[in-house]
């Protein structure tokens, strides 16, 4: 990643963006100039009112605090924080109006905290990430605009954004100049459509050496020492083709884990350069190398408090985990008639799960509104066997468009576990409703649940209509995949459950 220069004046309430004299078209605007001292009064006063609990007048207080320097980046997460704080526990995902009515006003500044606000509250909705980056682009805050991108990008390709919206996302980040994240918009893009974009194919490439220009100090070609004197410099052209290969040798791997490390040695506060030496260290792999990158990762996130940090050094945590989980399965998967090594994998398995889960539960106290997330740790707690603190995650996930058929179907299986099967049967019926196809892997999927919960429902009711209605949904499976889990042998027990019901 680009290092951001600490910007130093922005536009102004209430007036547009001046050019300074002299200065290109990606002059900042100079019509305001940021207060830390100021904006430090409404950050302590923001952390106090956070500490009570009362996160909707500290996302206030956080922006206002922003209003007096847009550039502190201490600032942003502070208020990212509150935001999710209060639109999970008011289970929002829009601004209250006391909260609007402080936002708003004339100016760039105004509209950038006005939005900055909408998608606080709702970070995954890439319309109000658009609108947000927009507006920064605006004041040409440029590192504020990269911390929004790469939580727009995550969300984007999470959710498998439309071609449209993912052009527009590196349309607005190659705005900002945040070349890396648009180039993975744009790949993203080219990947959304089955049909070739030869032009945006092109852009994206275009954009490529962009982003390796920024890297490597390229674009100061008009001035001395810049582009020449780069096209010269052979060790600098090697040292950013090694760092942007997918596969390097190990003598390419130790050289950019040096130059990483001297960088960091050199730049110690700073969060790039720390984080450029973590993810160095984690691509070349040695043994020693992980544990080094998270030692890093957890001072970063100790010193900087921003989460990131931590969430990175967690996924170094489950690499390791699920790779001994890996060996212990292939152990016991070679020796099917061991029952110790079999029951040593089912262990080893629950330990990750609840590694796993408690990584997730801490994502989630950090990106609260996040309902993936909450999709997420339900599912561990689900195959853990802990289905009554999974069915409220289910319940909430299933608010998520993009989620709900997968949280129903999940919230279905739970209920069934719990012995609720009338229940297990209506929700399996609403996901169905909801399907395109029922003939895809997920319709066959809920269609075999729904059975199982009809079965329940005949068994324990003596229905006679559910075990005819389970039968007839195993021969359906079954006439579309024979070998679908065990639906043949079920075909089987419910056809002479039917017979037995119908005996009396």
């Amino acid at each position: 990643m680009a290092l951001f220069d600490r910007i130093k004046s922005i536009g102004g309430k209430g007036e547009g963006p001046a050019k300074p004299e002299g200065q290109g078209a990606d002059a900042f605007p100079a019509a305001f100039t940021p207060d830390p001292a100021k904006a430090a009064k409404f950050f302590e006063k923001a952390r106090t009112v956070h500490d009570t609990t009362n996160f909707e007048y500290a996302t206030t207080l956080w922006l206002q605090g922003l209003r007096q320097d847009p550039t502190s980046m201490p600032g942003h997460e502070a208020f990212f924080q509150s935001a999710q704080a209060y639109a999970q526990g008011e289970k929002r995902d829009k601004p209250s109006k006391e909260q609007s009515a402080n936002f708003g006003g004339k100016g760039p500044l105004e509209k950038y905290l006005e939005e900055l606000l909408s998608w606080g509250v709702n970070p995954s909705d890439l319309s109000r990430s658009l609108r947000v980056l927009e507006a920064a682009a605006k004041l040409n805050l440029h590192e504020p605009g990269y911390w929004v991108g790469e939580r727009a990008l995550a969300f984007a390709l999470r959710d498998r954004a439309k071609r449209s919206d993912l052009r527009k996302l590196m349309d607005v980040l190659k705005e900002l100049h945040c070349f890396d994240l648009a180039v993975k918009a744009g790949e993203a893009a080219v990947r959304a459509d089955a049909k070739p974009d030869g032009a945006l194919e092109m852009e994206v490439r275009n954009l490529a050496a962009q982003s390796t220009m920024s890297r490597g100090g390229y674009e100061a070609s008009g001035q001395a020492g810049g582009f020449r004197a780069n096209l010269r410099n052979a060790e600098v052209q090697r040292r950013l083709i090694e760092e942007n290969a997918l596969v390097k040798s190990a003598d390419a791997a130790d050289r950019v884990v040096a130059a990483a490390k001297e960088d960091f040695e050199a730049r110690s506060g700073d969060r790039t350069a720390l984080l450029k030496y973590a993810r160095a260290l984690q691509d070349r792999g040695k043994p020693e190398d992980d544990k080094l990158a998270h030692d890093l990762l957890m001072k970063g996130f100790e010193e900087f408090h921003e989460f990131r940090f931590r969430q990175i050094a967690g996924e170094i945590r489950l690499k390791h985990a699920r790779r001994k989980v890996s060996q212990i399965r292939q152990t016991a998967e070679a020796n099917p008639a061991d029952a110790e090594a079999a029951a040593k994998h089912r262990k080893a398995h629950e330990a990750f799960l609840a590694m796993e889960l408690e990584e997730l539960r801490l994502r989630s106290q950090n990106y609260p509104t996040d309902l993936g997330l909450k999709l997420d740790i339900g599912i561990r707690l689900h195959l853990l066997g802990r289905d009554e603190e999974a069915v409220p995650l289910f319940q909430d996930a299933r608010l998520d468009p993009k989620n709900k058929n997968r949280a129903l179907n999940y919230l279905g299986q739970s209920f069934l576990r719990m012995g609720w099967a009338d229940e297990a049967v209506q929700t399996m019926r609403e996901v169905l409703a909801g399907l395109e196809t029922q003939n895809d892997e997920m319709g066959l999927e809920v269609r075999y649940n729904l059975m199982h919960a009809l079965e329940r429902r005949a068994r324990d009711h003596k229905d006679l209509a559910a075990a005819e209605e389970a039968y007839k949904i195993a021969s359906s499976i079954a006439v579309q995949q024979m070998g679908y889990r065990d639906v043949r042998a079920k075909r089987d027990d419910l056809q002479k459950l039917v017979k037995e019901l119908k005996a009396g």
